[in-house]
């Protein structure tokens, strides 16, 4: 089955994570929809199609629209992806090209890459990200502290922008019937770099995160709570990401449970999210995966959220 060869180690409902497949499983063009919910009031849907250039180069290119306006998280996004991988061998690299927007918070840009050493029941891959985000004018009127302790009143309007890179690796196992997935991800956040209507702040143009949450509160808020979002982890401002998964195919089906753990940047918060499917082969030949999860946070109630994914081959 397509879904037994999947690389994700998580089912976080993203269209780049579900159509990375194995390179030697995806010959031909294939496409793929899903969609998630949740009872925050939140909802992702997404599709995406892809192919192969020759027997050891593939592509595959993928969008999804996302939306969490609640009172817990008031964010729609708009994301798109595409990527290439190429197999040498043993050793395979992915290069992925990818961004998000939120019309009226952030627009931010990404690069992936992912060196990929596999064997006969294992696989090991080093990945890194680069991310420019560009955000929304800010209207600031009120006083914060800075990295020195002066206090400093700020009116007027802000714009601000932060480049981040991810550095991680995952490991995956099987044995045919089992499969073990482990990952884990780290970011590192340069300063903002921020622009003042009055010329007085310049001093402040390379704020430190925390100078930056204190006038930004409400924006570093909402990008937070959306963080601990199982639709949304993928596209979030995370400080770092731990992954666990496990598998069993029968032949007939294939039963996948996962754990993921997140902290979020700007307020340390944290998620821990579990949740579990079933996929299986259509008498159409397509391929179909359930799931359903709930995601637990240290600040606020839990959010339950359930989900499909569909493979539909030529």
């Amino acid at each position: 089955m397509f879904l037994r060869n999947s690389r994700r180690l998580s089912l976080t409902l993203t269209a780049a994570a579900f159509i990375c497949a194995e390179p030697a499983t995806a010959q031909g063009f294939f496409g793929s929809a899903g969609a998630e919910i949740d009872d925050g009031n939140g909802y992702v849907v997404l599709g995406a199609i892809g192919g192969s250039f020759s027997e050891h180069t593939t592509w595959d290119i993928a969008a999804s629209r996302s939306e969490t306006a609640t009172t817990l998280s008031d964010l729609t996004t708009t994301s798109f992806d595409g990527s290439v991988y190429h197999d040498f061998g043993n050793v395979g690299l992915r290069l992925r090209l990818g961004g998000w927007t939120d019309d009226e918070i952030v627009a931010a840009d990404a690069l992936r890459a992912a060196l990929d050493f596999h064997g006969e029941g294992w696989s090991f891959a080093l990945e890194s990200e680069l991310r420019q985000s560009d955000f929304e004018p800010i209207t600031v009127n009120r006083t914060i502290t800075l990295r020195d302790g002066t206090p400093i009143l700020i009116r007027g309007l802000v714009d601000c922008a932060v480049d981040d890179t991810g550095l991680g690796a995952r490991l995956r196992l099987s044995n045919g019937a089992w499969s073990f997935g482990v990952s884990g991800m780290r970011f590192d956040y340069d300063d903002f770099g921020c622009d003042f209507s009055i010329p007085v702040l310049d001093d402040l143009r390379s704020s430190t995160r925390d100078e930056f949450v204190q006038f930004a509160d409400s924006l570093a808020r909402v990008l937070s709570l959306g963080a601990g979002r199982n639709l949304l982890a993928e596209n979030s401002f995370l400080d770092s990401r731990v992954g666990l998964s496990l598998s069993h195919d029968t032949g007939l089906r294939t039963y996948n449970v996962s754990y993921d753990s997140t902290e979020d940047v700007f307020f340390g918060r944290t998620a821990d999210t579990l949740s579990g499917g079933v996929g299986f082969v259509l008498r159409s030949g397509n391929e179909i995966e359930i799931y359903a999860g709930v995601t637990e946070f240290d600040t606020r109630s839990s959010v339950a959220f359930l989900g499909f994914f569909l493979l539909i081959l030529p």
